[in-house]
């Protein structure tokens, strides 16, 4: 008999169906289209991990915690100056003195 994989949660043994769903989802990474249709199991960074059906359950009933992502302030700043200093350049190019 095949020796089954650990539970990535709390080490013990996968059945067979989990374990049959982890091996197509990881054999299936490179069809992200394909794998978006079959995914059952928890991921982390795109890749499936090993649970049983008892932590998938865990796993799922859990609430979400949101993603903090990170404010463009710093961007939209540096754009916001540079749209002011081309601004300036078109202006005095317009009203400088023809010579």
């Amino acid at each position: 008999m095949t020796e089954l994989c650990r539970c990535w949660s709390c080490k013990g043994n996968l059945e067979p169906a989990q374990q049959l769903r982890f091996l197509v989802e990881t054999d299936n990474l490179d069809n992200p289209a394909y794998l978006a249709r079959i995914r059952a199991l928890p991921a982390v960074n795109g890749r499936p991990v090993p649970v049983c059906k008892a932590c998938q359950t865990r796993i799922e009933s859990a609430p979400r915690r949101p993603v903090a992502k990170p404010k463009p302030a710093a961007v939209s700043g540096l754009l916001g100056a540079l749209g002011a200093l081309s601004v300036g350049l078109l202006i005095s190019g317009i009203f400088a003195p023809r010579g």
